[in-house]
């Protein structure tokens, strides 16, 4: 009689123990599919987008610490390591774009020219690089900081400081620069920048 009575119980207890351990279960959504998350820092991005359109140089970069102000430094160095690429594709495009029209593709003059100005103004420039805006959040369980920095070379800059290097290095290349719709195109950059940004005030 014990025996049944306790195999009773330990019954009840086994069912009550595994319906409180199912009730706790939560169902999928079903979707199967991979979770979408929004970028947090997706203006950023739009605002760097902006700025190289208009000429400019500008990069969005990221850095994580648990101290806010190493976060920014680390976003800082990011955006700073892309803007050398920027800036480097941009005069390699701008020599593409006068060979193409004085009709002298791959013309070593010409190519030795703005690789000299590319590799002395690529330190140079980042000087002059600005943190136009920051962004941060905060992992709350961990409470690491992300940060997210926008720096930019305003398009006069960038494009004044080309121009100058370019007249020390050959002044004859310079002269024929100045008179090419490449040296136009560069001028309109950064009209249309200034604006642009009169518009945002």
């Amino acid at each position: 009689m014990k025996r049944q009575l306790f195999v009773s119980l330990l019954a009840v207890f086994t069912l009550a123990l595994l319906m409180a351990c199912g009730g706790g279960k939560k169902m999928s959504s079903g979707s199967g599919g991979p979770e979408v998350f929004e970028d947090p820092f997706q203006d950023l991005t739009n605002q760097t987008n902006q700025i190289i359109d208009g000429g400019g140089v500008a990069a969005v970069g990221q850095g994580t610490s648990k101290r806010q102000d190493l976060a920014k430094k680390k976003a800082e160095t990011d955006a700073k390591g892309q803007l050398a690429e920027i800036f480097n594709s941009k005069v390699q495009r701008m020599n593409k774009s006068f060979q193409e029209e004085i009709g002298s593709a791959d013309d070593t003059e010409i190519n030795e020219a703005f690789t000299t100005v590319t590799k002395t103004l690529s330190s140079q420039v980042l000087k002059g690089a600005i943190t136009k805006k920051v962004k941060y959040m905060r992992d709350p369980e961990t409470g690491q900081f992300t940060a997210a920095a926008l720096v930019a070379i305003e398009p006069n800059k960038v494009n004044m400081s080309i121009l100058d290097e370019l007249q020390k290095k050959d002044k004859k290349l310079y002269e024929r620069f100045r008179a090419s719709q490449a040296y136009e195109e560069l001028k309109n950059e950064m009209q249309d920048y200034e604006k642009q940004q009169q518009g945002n005030y």
